[in-house]
């Protein structure tokens, strides 16, 4: 059964995702700083400048295909990437399983992960490595973890609460998942939120904790492949979605309107399953969107 050898969920981190935000903080990352509190503010920029590491490989993070985040989607796909590298972080372990994986995801434009990406990722262990080692990280690290059992403490109920919405999400929605992990990163963007599968574990990754957004990325892997099933009845519509960005339409194709369709029906969904409302049946569900 889905988390039974875990009463509780709890706020993590993954180390190697702590160090892609450390090296990007610095390499001229602000985005820290969005919808943060002044005091958080001050705790963050006492790392920046602290040492200057990796800047040519970190910095080709940001791009501009994406103009309301320019670090999507090559810092999720970082955060992808060291899922797949050996446990010191000097090399990866199964770099066809990874290109899989990004090739396959349906948010990336193909012109965000064609061969210039590939030149490019190939240097990631390197420059990670460097990271981990580096004695400004490990101290960074050190107030990071006491920052994580802060969130703990003050998050516990919602905590709670999402493992039993989950639960019911696991049990209805014939999802693989037997575990989460939820990674707050201090540093992260609040408005960005990622979620990786990792085998059977389902990793949530954010700036901020907010328990609609956590449910909002774990619904995305249970909507997906519904969305697929009725795609023919998606992309004959062939329709605009209320507050979806322009962005998520990615070339405006019959791939980037069921991606923006997914969207749409995740966030109804999330609000649905939030109070109570547990559709029986995806599919009859989606075909009401439409």
């Amino acid at each position: 059964m889905y988390m039974s050898n875990r009463e509780q969920i709890i706020i993590s981190n993954i180390p190697k995702i702590s160090a892609i935000y450390f090296a990007l903080l610095e390499n001229g990352y602000d985005y820290y700083a969005m919808g943060r509190s002044r005091g958080h503010i001050s705790n963050i920029q006492e790392y920046i400048g602290t040492e200057k590491i990796a800047a040519p490989f970190f910095a080709a993070v940001k791009q501009n295909t994406c103009e309301v985040y320019p670090y999507w989607p090559r810092a999720a796909i970082l955060e992808t990437a060291s899922f797949y590298l050996s446990p010191d972080g000097s090399h990866f372990q199964d770099r066809d399983a990874l290109r899989n994986q990004i090739m396959n995801a349906s948010n990336i434009a193909d012109r965000e992960r064609d061969q210039r990406l590939w030149d490019w990722i190939a240097g990631f262990p390197t420059a990670l490595s460097e990271i981990l080692d580096c004695e400004a990280f490990r101290n960074y690290l050190k107030w990071e973890e006491k920052w994580l059992d802060a969130q703990n403490l003050r998050h516990g109920t919602e905590l709670r609460a999402i493992k039993n919405c989950l639960d019911v999400c696991v049990s209805r929605y014939s999802s693989p998942v037997q575990d989460i992990q939820i990674v707050i990163n201090p540093i992260k963007c609040v408005y960005s939120a990622d979620f990786h599968m990792y085998g059977n574990r389902f990793v949530f990754c954010s700036g901020i904790f907010r328990p609609e957004s956590v449910i909002h990325e774990f619904l995305h892997h249970v909507v997906h492949p519904a969305a697929v099933e009725i795609a023919d009845i998606v992309t004959a519509a062939s329709l605009i979605y209320p507050d979806i960005d322009e962005s998520y339409y990615l070339s405006d194709d019959s791939v980037g309107r069921l991606n923006a369709f997914e969207e749409y029906a995740v966030r109804r969904l999330t609000t649905d399953v939030m109070n109570n409302k547990f559709p029986k049946e995806l599919i009859s569900y989606l075909k009401e969107l439409v």
